[in-house]
């Protein structure tokens, strides 16, 4: 822990004091423990406004900065400055990177992040290409980045773990557990923490899951990413922002198309309108990503006629178990008892759940 975490921790306290302004006084003093202590006027010359500056000298008497170290302790958070090395170098690049990222797990370092977002009530169709797309970019190693919200961000987040992918999960609240947002996905979150992932945010602990938080901490997700992929929005839809945050940051934007009657297909088909990347397979995701291997010069040798039918059945599009029996008319023992015979041999990957592919 770097020796002034519990001014920064006490400064973020002060809800008037954001990144911009405590960027302003990192410039100014040597150190944050002096600009807790810093006069109104000193404050001001800083670049605080005289109004925040009074404001916060008048407070700051009832925030106490051990105390705020104290909260890390007890609730199993850890807190990276903008100015720790360790500080996700995506997110620091943004205009605005938060002054303070609390965290719950492990943040995973040199790997490829993509924010995934959408609807919360979205269709089945949504909740198919949730699971199509993000299972097998988790096996690849993506981090899959989003907001545990109901809908495509849970099942994003769901479909990781289900491939034994990591996910991290921004929240608009406090990371104590009684301010985890929405509560049917606290045991979500606990699963992201146990897979190696993390729940993420800004906001202190204690801080309530307030509507004016989200927006904000949509800037995160699309931080966090070298890329956003949207699969299902409505034309006016908070998934647009994390698109367009992510377009002002330089990143790519992939929109999955979708139906032109269907009103929660109009966010992802104008993006693609707008030059987002329409994706229609996986490999539209890993090509932008450099993630694509080099296929093989050695061709694979089917051990058996039955291996060779369900490899042909195969290809490195996601398939389920039930497609593949349908497809080669086999029983469904003869099917599962080759694929896992195939797994050991390097021929498929079980990508979690029904899933596998090449």
């Amino acid at each position: 822990m770097r020796e002034d975490l519990p001014y920064w921790l006490a400064l973020v306290r002060f809800p008037k004091f954001g990144p911009v302004r405590i960027k302003k006084l990192q410039e100014k003093f040597p150190n944050l423990a002096e600009a807790f202590s810093a006069s109104s006027l000193d404050l001001q010359t800083a670049g605080i406004e005289p109004k925040v500056a009074d404001q916060f000298v008048s407070e700051r008497m009832h925030i106490d900065p051990e105390k705020e170290a104290g909260l890390l302790s007890l609730h199993g958070v850890k807190a990276l400055t903008v100015a720790d090395e360790d500080y996700p170098g995506d997110l620091k690049e943004i205009h605005d990177p938060p002054a303070v990222l609390f965290y719950k797990g492990e943040l995973p370092k040199q790997a490829k992040y993509l924010a995934v977002v959408g609807a919360r009530k979205c269709t089945r169709y949504g909740q198919q290409i949730a699971a199509d797309l993000v299972q097998p970019l988790a096996a690849h190693g993506v981090v899959i980045v989003s907001g545990l919200a109901l809908g495509i961000d849970a099942l994003a987040h769901q479909a990781a773990l289900d491939a034994a992918g990591q996910t991290v999960a921004v929240l608009g609240s406090g990371l104590d557990e009684a301010n985890i947002y929405p509560t049917r996905n606290r045991f979500v979150a606990k699963q992201i923490i146990n897979g190696h992932g993390a729940i993420v945010s800004e906001f202190p602990i204690g801080t309530h899951p307030l509507a004016q938080n989200f927006p904000q901490r949509n800037r995160i997700i699309a931080g966090l990413a070298q890329g956003t992929l949207i699969i299902e929005a409505a034309a006016k839809s908070g998934s647009l922002i994390t698109a367009r945050l992510a377009m002002e940051s330089g990143r790519d934007v992939f929109a999955v198309p979708g139906p032109i009657n269907s009103p929660l297909s109009e966010g992802p088909n104008n993006l693609i309108k707008m030059g987002a990347i329409p994706v229609t397979s996986v490999e539209d995701i890993l090509n932008h990503l450099g993630l694509v291997k080099a296929e093989s010069t050695n061709q694979y040798q089917p051990g058996s006629e039955l291996e060779a039918k369900i490899y042909e059945s195969m290809s490195q599009e996601p398939k389920q178990v039930d497609d593949i029996i349908r497809e080669t008319k086999l029983a469904t023992a003869e099917v599962t008892s080759t694929l896992t015979l195939m797994e050991m041999k390097g021929s498929a990957r079980h990508l979690g759940g029904q899933y596998y592919v090449r």
